[in-house]
């Protein structure tokens, strides 16, 4: 048993310390959970880690950065995974070279763990992470597991037998669960971190397990072919570029293109694009002076009343009024 704790011991804080080795990533300890935090020139973001059972930890995972960095040393260590998407989307490298995606509501059963870094394509995460050690759990609580008949080894084998790596959308009762655990994120409760994650462990044992959703796997060249464009459509915010010009450009259809780009950001092109350009018109409304004319045109838009109209739509404000109330603001 010592053994065991002591085996326990070494992958959460062999986690947490390689974590805290990273630049831009900071530990910090206290008596009942862990948080690792990150503070890096683009963004900040929180992962809060607590031990529900000896093999068994949970963390919520707050990010407002496009990336969170990993340490060499974790991406080798293999502990089954459970991923929740609270709001949000992440991108992660698997060992395998494949890319997966979860948004709003996925959830994910692994083998694999991430790899370099996690990303994240909207800048902004939400969800909950919880690591099995399942030699340790079975070991030292094996008897409260067959009290709720929880056959883990059987769970991890019907989730990750065939591509190690399992990813759907949660359906009502999976959702139910996740966000009591959620609502538990700033004011945990132990007893009721454990009980619900038990719930959780039973709903995905006894359920029906659904084919498994494809789309959310993409290969490195697909990603990257998605992530050019979007560099692409956004370096030169006046310009139009047609979507089946840079779709030529990568030798792929662009039917293809628009998969790649909605597998990796979640939108379309067009109103991934949207958003882009108006929340630029928002920084430079909010940082210079420069007439509204000519920030409509520097964004795309030669007709300033539609400008306007996109702008208003997008933030409930017209480009004046928006550019006025961020003067009263910064008094």
């Amino acid at each position: 048993m010592m053994k065991g704790a002591k085996q326990l011991r070494n992958m959460i804080c062999n986690i947490l310390e390689n974590s805290d080795a990273v630049s831009g990533v900071t530990l910090k300890n206290s008596p009942n959970s862990s948080t690792l935090l990150l503070d890096r020139a683009d963004g900040k973001g929180r992962m809060t880690f607590h031990t529900l059972f000896p093999g068994l930890t949970l963390a919520f995972i707050f990010v407002n950065a496009p990336v969170w960095p990993e340490s060499d040393e974790n991406s080798n260590l293999k502990p089954l995974l459970i991923n929740y998407c609270v709001s949000g989307r992440s991108e992660l490298l698997l060992d395998d070279g494949s890319y997966i995606y979860l948004k709003e509501n996925d959830f994910c059963v692994s083998e694999q763990t991430a790899q370099k870094e996690y990303i994240f394509p909207t800048r902004q995460y939400q969800g909950i992470k919880i690591y099995f050690d399942l030699p340790l759990l079975l070991q030292s609580c094996g008897e409260l597991l067959k009290s709720f008949s929880l056959d883990l080894p059987t769970l991890e084998k019907s989730y990750c037998g065939n591509h190690k790596t399992y990813i759907n959308e949660a359906d009502s009762e999976l959702e139910n669960i996740f966000q009591k655990l959620w609502r538990l994120s700033e004011r945990p409760s132990a007893f009721h971190l454990q009980i619900y994650t038990l719930e959780l462990l039973h709903r995905l044992f006894n359920m029906e397990i659904r084919p498994p959703k494809t789309c959310g796997f993409y290969t490195e060249t697909q990603v990257e072919i998605a992530k050019r464009a979007a560099q692409i459509l956004s370096d030169d915010l006046c310009q139009h570029i047609p979507v089946r010009q840079i779709a030529e450009r990568f030798s792929v259809s662009e039917t293809s293109l628009k998969n790649y780009f909605r597998g990796v950001y979640g939108q379309n092109i067009s109103t991934w694009l949207r958003e882009i350009r108006m929340n630029e018109a928002a920084r430079l409304l909010s940082d210079t002076k420069r007439p509204i004319a000519e920030i409509s045109e520097q964004v795309g838009y030669s007709n300033q009343g539609k400008f306007a109209a996109v702008f208003k739509k997008q933030f409930g404000f017209s480009p004046l009024e928006y550019r006025r109330s961020k003067n009263l603001e910064n008094r």
